[in-house]
């Protein structure tokens, strides 16, 4: 719990985003794979916005942090 918000916390030790893909995480077709369709990401932000919550992270080379912040009403 974080400032009247639950947080829900999602971490992999993978190898991280790159600088220049930060901006584009969660924008819709936005993909790095090979196979993706790059909506992963973006359905997510857009069921937690319905939601009233938000998404942020943090990545580093050592993996990538993502916290969903829901509002306590």
């Amino acid at each position: 719990m974080e400032n009247n918000r639950v947080v829900l916390v999602v971490q992999d030790q993978g190898c991280g985003i790159n600088d220049s893909d930060v901006i584009k995480v969660g924008t819709p077709f936005f993909t790095t794979k090979d196979n993706g369709t790059g909506l992963g990401l973006a359905t997510c932000y857009s069921i937690v916005a319905r939601h009233n919550a938000i998404i942020t992270f943090n990545s580093a080379p050592t993996g990538t942090t993502f916290y969903i912040k829901f509002e306590i009403s």
